[in-house]
């Protein structure tokens, strides 16, 4: 599907991280904007510095996405758009026995459920208007699992599974909307990889980051060029992602020396930490 201005794109997750470069890639492209995230303040902050750069129509609505009984009232609140960017996204490196039962429902709903529920709310819409495109901003973590991860890469799995079976019944229904899923994975600059730096002093090296343009620029690539998926990391991981599949043992062997498992438990290992010290 051609950006054209006077369109709609409805970004979550918009008020941080990945969702703002992607709002802002968005803009560029002379889209009107609708920004859902949690902080209504966080949001009108990001809504004001696009309208200084130039941005069309920026709207904010205050949602939070794991709360999935909402959905139906911020898909009618939303009312007509050509783009949906399912972006919100959770993520906690931590030991799976260490992990509240809360923690694991969350991260399902606002990864996972959420963006179908919200497909399926907005996606008729498209239909009735000849036009519209679902980009689903999944990770790298949903084609090769991450130790230290399971909530979040089983739902990153679940993401890319869901709009690679979108994308099938669209070409068999013959409708005039499609799917694409984006793979990021380290991304210097913004989102969960920033804050992890940030927060833990984890560093890159050893694994490789892209930088923050690069999420943005893939988005409208998917919609325009209508792909199946676009991958955002230093190399191609397919290979990898082939081996997890034919050579299971060989690819979990690999997994277990890569410097990014080490990060992993190195931050799972000080949360553990902070939990026990706040006890």
């Amino acid at each position: 599907m051609k950006l054209e201005t006077g369109q709609t794109a409805l970004v979550t997750g918009a008020s941080r991280g990945l969702g703002v470069e992607i709002a802002r890639r968005l803009a560029a492209e002379g889209l009107d904007l609708i920004l859902v995230a949690r902080s209504r303040d966080a949001l009108d902050q990001v809504a004001g510095d696009l309208r200084a750069a130039g941005a069309g129509q920026v709207r904010v609505l205050a949602a939070d996405m794991s709360d999935l009984g909402s959905l139906p009232d911020l898909a009618q609140a939303v009312g007509a758009i050509d783009v949906l960017v399912n972006n919100a996204g959770m993520e906690a490196a931590a030991a799976y026995d260490e992990r509240s039962p809360a923690e694991i429902a969350d991260t399902i709903a606002v990864n996972l459920s959420a963006p179908m529920l919200l497909s399926h709310a907005l996606l008729p819409g498209m239909l009735a208007r000849g036009r519209g495109h679902i980009v689903n901003i999944a990770s790298v973590a949903g084609l090769i699992a991450a130790p230290f991860n399971e909530p979040y890469s089983a739902t990153k799995f679940g993401l890319v599974g869901f709009t690679r079976s979108l994308r099938m019944t669209a070409r068999a229904c013959g409708w005039p909307a499609s799917a694409s899923v984006v793979c990021p994975g380290f991304i210097d600059g913004a989102g969960m990889f920033e804050t992890l730096k940030q927060d833990f002093g984890v560093v890159s090296d050893g694994m490789g980051t892209a930088p923050l343009h690069d999420v943005g620029q893939a988005v409208v690539d998917a919609i325009e060029q209508d792909l199946p998926d676009v991958i955002i990391a230093d190399g191609d991981p397919r290979q990898m992602a082939a081996m997890a599949v034919v050579q299971p043992l060989a690819f979990e062997t690999a997994s277990l020396g890569a410097p990014s498992t080490a990060m992993f438990r190195a931050v799972a290992e000080a949360r553990r930490g902070a939990s026990n010290h706040s006890r």
